[in-house]
C-alpha cells in the first residue's frame, strides 16, 4: 500500500487514502471473504480497489466523507464479484487450451513461461517509453483508451507500443538466456 501511496499526486489525496484504508480495511476485506471464501482472494479484491481508487481520486474526494466508506464497501463487493466470475470462468477451460489457443499471441505465451526475475531484469533495461506503458498497462491496470489519453497518442498506438515492449522483454530475456549458457 505504501508503493502505491508513493504513486499519488498530492500529500492530502495520499493522507485521504491512509485514513480510507485504515477505517475501511477490515469491512471491505470481510465484504470480499463473504464472496470469494479465500483470504488471499479477499486480500487482492482490497487492494485493486485501492488501486482503481487512487484513478479515481477525484470522485473520492468529492464524496461526502461518510459516504466515502460506503462507496470502498460497494467497489469491494464489485471486484470481488468480478473475481470470483472470473475465477469461476478461468477455471472452466483446461490450461492446455490458455496456452494453445489461435487468439494467445507467441509473445503472450512466451512471456507466460518466464519468470518473474526475468522480467523484471528485462524490465530495468527497458527504454522509459516501453517502461512507461507496461507500468501503465500492468502496474496501474489501465485500459487502451486511457493510456492513449495519458500518452497523448491514439488508442491504435497503445497497442503498437504494448506489442513492441513486450516483444523487447522476450528479446532481453533471451539475451540474458543466451548469456547464461
Amino acid at each position: 500500500m505504501i508503493l502505491l501511496l508513493a504513486l499519488t499526486d498530492s500529500e492530502a489525496d495520499a493522507i485521504l487514502l491512509t485514513e480510507l484504508f485504515d477505517e475501511t480495511y477490515h469491512r471491505m476485506k470481510v465484504t470480499a471473504m463473504g464472496i470469494l471464501h479465500d483470504e488471499s482472494e479477499a486480500e487482492d479484491a482490497v487492494q485493486d480497489t485501492f488501486i482503481k481508487c487512487m484513478r479515481r481520486i477525484d470522485t473520492v474526494r468529492d464524496l461526502a466523507p461518510d459516504a466515502r466508506p460506503f462507496y470502498l464497501l460497494t467497489a469491494v463487493k464489485r471486484t470481488a464479484l468480478n473475481r470470483l466470475r472470473d475465477r469461476r470462468r478461468f477455471t472452466e477451460l483446461p490450461q492446455d487450451d490458455l496456452l494453445d489457443g489461435d487468439d494467445v499471441s507467441v509473445e503472450e505465451k512466451t512471456i507466460r513461461t518466464l519468470t518473474l526475475e526475468q522480467v523484471l531484469a528485462a524490465f530495468t533495461r527497458l527504454p522509459d517509453a516501453y517502461k512507461e506503458v507496461l507500468r501503465y498497462k500492468y502496474l496501474l491496470d489501465l485500459n487502451d483508451r486511457e493510456i492513449a489519453k495519458l500518452l497523448g497518442v491514439r488508442k491504435n498506438s497503445v497497442r503498437v507500443y504494448l506489442m513492441r515492449a513486450r516483444k523487447a522483454v522476450l528479446e532481453l530475456c533471451k539475451e540474458d538466456a543466451d548469456e547464461k549458457a
